[in-house]
C-alpha cells in the first residue's frame, strides 16, 4: 500500500515539474486536491493557476498547428504504440513529450510550426486520440502521417503539404527579379538621367 502511495506521488511530482494541472494530475494519480496544490507551491513557489482546457479544434484548427500537433502525436505513438488509441500512455505522453520539445527547439529559429504545446495540450490530444475525436491519417501524395480532428473540415488536408505550398508561394515572391532602375523611371514617365540629350 506504501509502496503504491510513493509511486503515485512520485508520477504526480513528474507530472507538475512538467507543468500539467493540478486538475489533470488528481485525475491521473489519484492523489487529492489539496496535496496536490502542496507540491505544486513547493515546486514552483506559487499556487496553480485555474482556467479551462483547451479544445482539439483550437489546437488542430489551422495547418501550422495541426503539423505541430502531428509531431507530438506521431512522437507519442512510437513509444505507446496502437495502444494510444484505446487508452492514455502516461509514460509515452512524458516521454513522447520530452522528445518533441527538444526536436521542437531546433526548429525555434525559423518558427516554422509556432510555440511548442505544453503537457496539458497534448494530453488533450492524447484523450481525445482514445474517443475518437483525433484521428490519424496518412497523406497520399507525401506519405506523412499526420492527425486530424474527425469533424473539421481540415481533416481531409495534410498540414505538411500546404505548408510547403505555402512556402512555396512566398519564396517565389521574395526570388522575384527586380525592374530595372530605367526600365522602372520610363514606366512611371521619369526621365532616364543616364540618357543623352540632343539639341
Amino acid at each position: 500500500m506504501r509502496l503504491r502511495h510513493h509511486a503515485r506521488t512520485q508520477l504526480a511530482i513528474a507530472l507538475i515539474r512538467r507543468g500539467m494541472r493540478t486538475s489533470l494530475v488528481a485525475r491521473i494519480s489519484g492523489l487529492r486536491p489539496a496535496v496536490l496544490r502542496e507540491l505544486h507551491y513547493e515546486i514552483h513557489g506559487c499556487k496553480p493557476l485555474p482556467g479551462q482546457l483547451p479544445s482539439t479544434a483550437t489546437l488542430l484548427g489551422t495547418a501550422r498547428r495541426q503539423a505541430n500537433a502531428s509531431l507530438f502525436t506521431g512522437l507519442y505513438r512510437a513509444f505507446g504504440g496502437a495502444a494510444v488509441q484505446r487508452c492514455i500512455d502516461i509514460e509515452a505522453l512524458l516521454t513522447g513529450h520530452r522528445l518533441y520539445l527538444e526536436q521542437m527547439a531546433g526548429l525555434t529559429g525559423s518558427d516554422t510550426l509556432g510555440p511548442p504545446l505544453d503537457i496539458n495540450q497534448g494530453w488533450v490530444i492524447a484523450r481525445d486520440l482514445t474517443t475518437g475525436l483525433v484521428l490519424f491519417r496518412t497523406c497520399e501524395p507525401c506519405a506523412i502521417p499526420y492527425v486530424a480532428g474527425a469533424f473539421s473540415r481540415r481533416s481531409v488536408d495534410c498540414p505538411i503539404c500546404a505548408l510547403k505550398v505555402s512556402r512555396t508561394g512566398r519564396d517565389r515572391k521574395d526570388d522575384a527579379p527586380t525592374e530595372p532602375l530605367a526600365s522602372s523611371a520610363a514606366k512611371q514617365g521619369k526621365p532616364n538621367r543616364d540618357a543623352k540629350t540632343h539639341s
